[in-house]
């Protein structure tokens, strides 16, 4: 009986769509099931925070669904439907729409490259589904922002001021950068170098690479000529390791220091590099030092190292699953509002999400720089 009625709302809805001009079919989430969708690069050159990113929404995933979340008096369990951007704009994009049109998703998380980010915000907006990226670090992500799109971290603009600091403390005169050439890259390139500049540090170097890149002897030699003291690069995991690979075969390590965007702070860059090799350089870290029993649920369960985008996909689901509880509602414009009003202690520092200094939405706290001793041990300066 139930198949039968179940057949004919089917044919029901179908019809009222082809009447109404609709162009997609979208059918309810069973009962005491709450959607929330995940774009992310689960392949690719940026596969690697994808995969990280979704072993944080895993563990995180396990210790809702062992209470359930009560809305009005009923347990519900979460349920994610994720889907892969590749770290391009147009899946992501396509991704965000079948999430809201087809899968009925509640909020969305996502993505973690800039570009795609950047993206689908707008789509956010538009379908009226607040969305979380989980790392995005570009500026144009929550600068001027959108209504329904959030982000945790601090982004490039906001880091810039809070490391500048600390990097001069290591006395450069003079500065390099080496990076991706995209919108993380770019902001990236431009916060930093606006910071330094401000304290006299000259500029002698800056070149781009495509993504996927992996023969960098041409860039590290002009560096090697323009005589930088200190040398940004920017880029995925396995691209960080081959620069500092190439640069220690060219004498360039450790007499320049060269310093890391956020992914070069994370353990896969000593297994990529080896320990020799990244001894004695630096990265800017999201993160400083998270519970023991959750890296030993880390190992244990996917046998990998702490990495920071495992940290921001656990947090980013506690953060929407308690703006989900506190709105007492599966509304997405609703949920989008108790979002705003979120403060939670995440492992990567106090999030809550305010509008200041011409960015919406967006989280603010402290970033760190590290320095990798020997045996790839970190070492926070």
């Amino acid at each position: 009986m139930r198949n039968s009625m179940r057949r004919l709302l089917t044919v029901i809805m179908v019809a009222a769509i082809a009447v109404g001009g609709c162009s997609f079919l979208s059918l309810a989430a069973e009962p005491g099931v709450i959607k929330i969708g995940y774009t992310a690069p689960f392949t690719g050159t940026a596969a690697e925070f994808g995969t990280n990113g979704w072993r944080g929404v895993q563990l995180a995933l396990e210790e809702i669904n062992e209470k359930g979340i009560i809305i009005n008096g009923k347990t519900h369990k979460i349920q994610i439907v994720r889907y892969d951007s590749v770290c391009t704009p147009t899946e992501g994009v396509a991704n965000v729409r079948r999430l809201g049109m087809q899968d009925e998703v509640v909020a969305i998380l996502g993505d973690h490259c800039s570009s795609v980010c950047m993206a689908i915000a707008l789509v956010c907006d538009e379908l009226k589904i607040p969305g979380l990226t989980i790392e995005c670090a570009a500026d144009a992500v929550t600068s001027p922002g959108h209504e329904f799109y959030f982000r945790m971290r601090p982004s490039m603009g906001l880091m810039a001021p809070l490391v500048a600091p600390v990097i001069m403390e290591l006395n450069p005169k003079t500065m390099g950068f080496l990076s991706v050439n995209d919108d993380y890259g770019r902001s990236f390139v431009t916060s930093i170098r606006s910071e330094l500049e401000k304290q006299g540090v000259k500029m002698v170097s800056e070149d781009y690479f495509e993504r996927g890149t992996t023969d960098f002897m041409m860039y590290l030699t002009k560096i090697k000529r323009s005589n930088a003291d200190i040398v940004f690069y920017i880029g995925v995991t396995p691209e960080g390791a081959m620069i500092l690979k190439q640069a220690k075969e060219l004498g360039l390590i450790p007499d320049i220091k060269f310093m890391g965007a956020e992914e070069m702070g994370e353990m896969e860059l000593v297994e990529l590099a080896g320990a020799e090799v990244v001894e004695g350089t630096y990265a800017i870290s999201l993160w400083g030092d998270v519970p023991a029993e959750f890296e030993k649920r880390i190992s244990e369960k996917f046998n990998a190292p702490m990495h920071y985008a495992i940290i921001f996909g656990y947090d980013a689901l506690r953060v929407v699953t308690k703006a989900i509880e506190s709105a007492q509602s599966l509304d997405p414009v609703k949920i989008k509002d108790a979002m705003k009003k979120v403060e939670f202690q995440g492992l990567q520092g106090y999030i809550k999400f305010e509008n200041f200094e011409g960015y919406k939405n967006q989280g603010r706290y402290s970033p760190r720089v590290i320095e990798w001793m020997k045996g790839g041990q970190r070492r926070a300066l």
